[in-house]
């Protein structure tokens, strides 16, 4: 095992400014589809007569609101993620009008942004307190323990669409995180590894606290669990050049490379590794595969990379896509650019999955029997992920109690950067041992 860590003191200090903390705990975690149209024009969901059969009939709820909040860093200096909190009031419009809301009741969103700042969170977790809100959703937020902490402490049930906070994914009492931040970490490499019978993987890391802590809090167990020999390289954000440190790379001898960044990290990345020659595995979260990062690359040197993802966002064929775009065309006509945002899929994602683990509660809806609902949900399929399912209540990670699925996405990216198919994986075997 080798460690290596390219950042000054200085870059370090910068990279822990609380705007890049956020936004790498956006991406690390979120490991969101692509994006991209890889299909017709026939095939769009917001078309009047194929978006009202995919909404389905109209079940209105009705009677007294149950009002259930949603934490969103909003707009911040290093990203906007005001989305989220559209697309949740537009999901729930769609619940509301189609779904019977939540115990048929119609469902209240109250809203709160941290700013990207641990103290506005910790007041977001606070005003959710006084809001007597029955739940709080959070879709994608650097900064979501701190406000957490609150809710955890009076007992409000929490859903996290995503989160690395090891007191958040351990706690066993009223929290629940669809996500696993194991498999966006170790997934791609270890079954690209497999594939090719590899001896040793290289993670490039974007340094800064979040993404280095997801892989030194489970990487060597994992890793030696599967005989493999690994690497970690953490790269200050913002370095142009990583050719000296991929050529490192490169002659070190790892047969898959795992890249953990941003578009302009991961950029810098493939590129480095293409000028040193690299010539195996390449494997990454997909934050690293945007529009600009297609931009950047000449034609098919993104062909073959590996992505997880944990929504189906852009796959325009997917009937779990397809709701989702048809409920934002209907309620959600002030969210931007649907077919390629994180955001708000992820928003639509953790507040339909809340409002789906709930579906029969009866009797008083209070935050003491929303959470032994959710634990006691049948499996159901997560919503706007493709086909993978969900059961919340302890069962998918015996030390991670809070997450509700091993599941996620792999797909491969054709000659022009776009996925190709997703197919659905469980990592179950990864966390042996666990």
């Amino acid at each position: 095992m080798t460690v290596r860590d390219e950042a000054p003191t200085q870059a370090r200090h910068h990279a822990r400014r609380a705007g890049a903390l956020g936004a790498v705990g956006v991406l690390l975690v979120a490991a969101a589809a692509c994006g991209g149209d890889d299909t017709s024009e026939s095939s769009n969901p917001s078309d009047g007569d194929q978006g009202a059969e995919l909404l389905g009939p109209e079940e209105p709820a009705t009677g007294e609101p149950v009002r259930v909040g949603i934490i969103s860093d909003g707009a911040t200096q290093a990203y906007d993620a005001t989305d989220e909190i559209r697309a949740a009031e537009a999901t729930a419009g769609f619940w509301n009008e189609h779904r019977g809301g939540i115990g048929g009741r119609p469902i209240e969103i109250v809203t709160c942004e941290t700013g990207g700042d641990p103290a506005g969170a910790t007041d977001c977790g606070n005003r959710m307190v006084e809001e007597d809100v029955v739940a709080v959703v959070f879709s994608n937020s650097g900064v979501g323990d701190s406000a957490w902490e609150p809710l955890h402490q009076t007992g409000i049930p929490t859903m996290f669409f995503q989160t690395s906070g090891d007191a958040v994914t351990r706690d066993p009492e009223s929290t629940f995180v669809l996500v696993n931040p194991l498999p966006a970490v170790f997934g791609p490499p270890l079954a690209a590894a497999e594939g090719v019978d590899a001896d040793k993987v290289a993670f490039v890391v974007i340094d800064v606290p979040v993404a280095v802590a997801a892989f030194e809090s489970n990487g060597p167990e994992i890793l030696n669990r599967a005989g493999l020999d690994y690497e970690l390289v953490q790269i200050p954000p913002g370095t142009p050049d990583m050719t000296p440190q991929m050529r490192e790379v490169a002659d070190g001898g790892a047969d898959v490379v795992q890249v953990l960044g941003n578009d302009t990290f991961c950029i810098a990345v493939y590129q480095g590794l293409t000028a040193a020659g690299y010539d195996g595995e390449i494997t990454s979260v997909s934050q690293c595969i945007t529009d600009a990062t297609r931009e950047a690359l000449p034609g098919g040197d993104l062909e073959g990379i590996s992505v997880i993802s944990s929504i189906a966002l852009g796959a325009t064929e997917d009937p779990s896509y397809q709701l989702y775009a048809a409920v934002m065309a209907e309620y959600g006509a002030d969210v931007d650019e649907v077919d390629n945002n994180i955001y708000a899929m992820g928003a639509y994602s953790v507040t339909s999955a809340l409002a789906t683990s709930l579906e029969g509660i009866t009797g008083d809806i209070t935050p003491e029997s929303v959470t032994q609902a959710i634990k006691d949900m049948p499996e159901q399929e997560l919503p706007g992920a493709g086909g993978a399912t969900f059961r919340c209540g302890g069962s998918a990670v015996a030390s991670l109690p809070a997450v509700c699925t091993n599941q996620w996405l792999r797909t491969t990216l054709d000659a022009d950067g776009q996925p190709a198919s997703y197919d659905v994986e469980d990592s179950s075997n990864l966390l042996e041992g666990e």
